[in-house]
């Protein structure tokens, strides 16, 4: 008798574990999720998903992979020029939902437990440097509306961590907080590009240029960084509306952007900075490969034709460049300054490749510049 209460004794403390260590599991999921969806940004969610959960649940790594089923998760999601960048790479995979179908229809819709998912779902974590360590994962399936926007893989050394079937409610829990919590934050960066937009080109707005100039410009004095702007003008603009009507103008205007964005990253920075004049902003590049970007430009809207009552329309650019680097050693170390230095020398670039001619690249700081601004203001004189 005195064995048997022994036995029940222990097995009455193996519950009342079980039963504690449930509880806290709980109250660390009910929290997370709680922070997760109290989120506002994609970039604060990423934070909390590849970079806080790791530590929070005692994982070797998490690996957040997502359907870009409106081609424009990468952009508003994943902003390449931040710090995290290099961290976040084979941390947040896009799938494009043409070119990765077959993968696509892979992703499950019910949690996956156990060693199993590494050997079915081991691409996504190829090029993690933590790959060696995962001994048992459990991928969630991240659904909204009856549609896959996603998976979330929890990935931990401890080969009896996750096991199929045990525990699954807590992470069923999570993953649909994970799901709500990304469609709100796109959702609302999306809001907020719309806002950034200009409604005619589709091009950013001089508002948002500017906010974006100052983070970058930040940013590249942190990581002693380049970054170039340039500064591009349709030719003879007013001609073109004189001639052929305002409604002519605005289709060369929004056929230029579209070139434009051919010809330039993801990354980098297309607004519309007033009438037909346009700014763009590339960060991590150096003048020569940014000289090398604006001429091909020049010369890709220069060979482009468009319609106009069956006759031929072509139009040409000039272009203006200015390097941040160049500035900082000359300029106070302050972001307005800097900020409103460079847009000024990137505009007398432009002013000079206009004066000197048009359809043609000019450098600030080059001799050109200064010696065909002083040809035009004689001219004027």
């Amino acid at each position: 008798m005195y064995e048997k209460n022994r036995l029940l004794q222990r097995k009455l403390d193996n519950l009342i574990k079980q039963a504690q260590a449930n509880e806290r599991k709980q109250q660390l999921y009910e929290s997370f999720g709680f922070d997760i969806i109290g989120v506002d940004t994609p970039a604060q969610l990423s934070e909390l998903l590849l970079c806080q959960m790791s530590s929070r649940f005692q994982l070797v790594d998490v690996v957040l992979c997502l359907v870009d089923h409106h081609q424009d998760t990468e952009h508003l999601f994943f902003n390449p020029n931040e710090e995290a960048h290099l961290y976040y790479t084979n941390r947040l995979l896009i799938l494009d939902t043409e070119t990765d179908a077959n993968l696509i229809q892979l992703l499950p819709d019910h949690p996956l437990l156990g060693n199993p998912v590494l050997k079915k779902y081991r691409w996504m974590i190829l090029n993690l440097e933590s790959c060696a360590q995962v001994k048992s994962a459990a991928l969630l399936p991240l659904t909204r509306s009856g549609r896959i926007i996603g998976t979330l893989l929890l990935l931990s050394h401890d080969i009896n961590r996750y096991q199929e079937g045990v525990g699954t409610l807590f992470l069923q829990k999570l993953s649909a907080m994970t799901a709500v919590a990304i469609e709100n934050c796109l959702n609302q960066q999306r809001i907020k590009e719309i806002s950034y937009q200009d409604t005619l080109t589709q091009a950013y707005n001089r508002r948002y240029f500017d906010l974006r100039l100052k983070e970058e410009i930040a940013r590249c004095m942190r990581c002693d960084d380049d970054l170039i702007c340039m500064f591009l003008d349709v030719d003879h603009f007013k001609k073109i509306n004189d001639t052929y009507g305002h409604q002519t103008g605005d289709r060369v205007l929004k056929h230029m952007v579209n070139l434009i964005k051919e010809q330039v990253r993801t990354c980098d920075i297309v607004a519309r900075y007033g009438g037909e004049e346009f700014v763009v902003a590339l960060p991590m590049t150096t003048l020569q490969a940014a000289h090398d970007i604006a001429e091909r430009l020049r010369q890709t809207i220069c060979s482009a034709t468009l319609n106009f009552q069956d006759k031929p329309l072509k139009f040409s650019i000039s272009i203006g460049i200015a390097c941040l680097q160049s500035l900082i050693t000359i300029q106070p170390q302050d972001i307005e300054i800097l900020s409103a230095a460079l847009l000024d020398k990137a505009d007398q670039a432009l002013y000079a490749a206009k004066s000197g001619g048009r359809n043609q690249v000019a450098v600030y700081g080059k001799r050109q510049v200064s010696v065909n601004r002083a040809q035009s203001m004689q001219k004027q004189l």
